[in-house]
């Protein structure tokens, strides 16, 4: 193999590597494997006849020579997906729109802000994924999805991010719980109680996690969604801790009871995500000032 044998994998990955400056986080903005990354890196190396980075136990730095090849490395890479944009807005009108949303996100937000750009989004062709937050960060590392929505208390490294809107987490119960006729309930209680949770990678799950951790821990029933959450509480596999807009509706109808918890923070900020060096294509833009002003 010689340097023109390069494909688009190989310069997306340089360019990657001098952004992140370590191989694992070059390996997550290109969605490889560490170990075939490594191997990638060889490989380059070897067709280049001379080193392109050394490894540290800080990371892995660039060479000299090898700043030099990343940096065109970048401009390959950006002329590609400036060619695909191109592609994709010949073919489609205005073009195509991939969004990733969380759970919560999708299932309370997104609908409204689809209705607008409906209106306001003429010839843009608009799918939507849904998916955990860890899911959405993955699928806008691969470029599956243009722009991403999550709820996550934090943003992984190489995303830019926008704050859309703000939401609660609280704590539910079926209405012949203990916990639903008492004045309130201690966060240490709420720590080492059997509680119904989401799944890891979850935003969800990820807030709770962070607020219930300084009081302890006790058991954690697992559920893939906001909906089997809300239906293990209610058929009393225990008290469960979900996002406020999920079980609005039960509770007003009075399926589940919201229980006070004074001490313990549950908010969390909902943003809208894309990668850092990807800049947003005008359809993309549009929808993100969409889900800045519906509320």
């Amino acid at each position: 193999m010689t340097v023109r044998d390069w494909d688009l994998r190989h310069y997306r990955f340089l360019a990657a590597l001098a952004a992140e400056g370590s191989i694992g986080g070059a390996a997550r903005t290109t969605g490889m494997a560490q170990p075939n990354a490594s191997r990638l890196l060889d490989q380059m190396e070897r067709s280049a006849g001379f080193p392109l980075a050394r490894r540290t136990p800080r990371g892995t730095m660039l060479t000299d020579r090898g700043r030099v090849v990343a940096g065109l490395a970048a401009e390959v890479a950006e002329a590609a997906e400036s060619v695909a944009r191109s592609v994709q807005a010949l073919e489609g009108g205005r073009g195509a729109l991939h969004l990733c949303a969380s759970l919560t996100v999708a299932e309370h937000l997104m609908p409204g802000w689809l209705a607008t750009a409906q209106q306001r989004l003429a010839g843009v062709t608009t799918t939507l994924d849904v998916g955990n937050s860890d899911e959405v960060f993955d699928r806008l590392r691969t470029g599956a999805a243009d722009l991403g929505f999550v709820e996550g208390p934090t943003v992984q490294t190489g995303f830019r991010y926008l704050e859309v809107g703000r939401d609660e987490l609280v704590v539910v119960v079926r209405p012949d719980h203990a916990w639903a006729h008492d004045g309130g309930v201690s966060p240490q209680a709420v720590a080492r109680a059997g509680l119904v949770v989401r799944e890891p990678g979850s935003g969800t799950r990820q807030t709770a996690d962070l607020a219930l951790a300084p009081f302890g821990a006790g058991d954690r029933f697992e559920v893939g969604s906001n909906a089997a959450l809300a239906a293990s509480v209610a058929a009393g596999l225990g008290p469960g801790v979900v996002s406020r807009l999920a079980v609005q509706m039960a509770i007003r109808a009075g399926r589940l009871v919201e229980v006070p918890t004074p001490g313990l923070r549950l908010g969390r900020v909902l943003r809208a995500v894309w990668r850092a060096g990807s800049p947003l294509e005008p359809a993309a833009q549009e929808f993100l000032g969409i889900a800045v002003a519906v509320p």
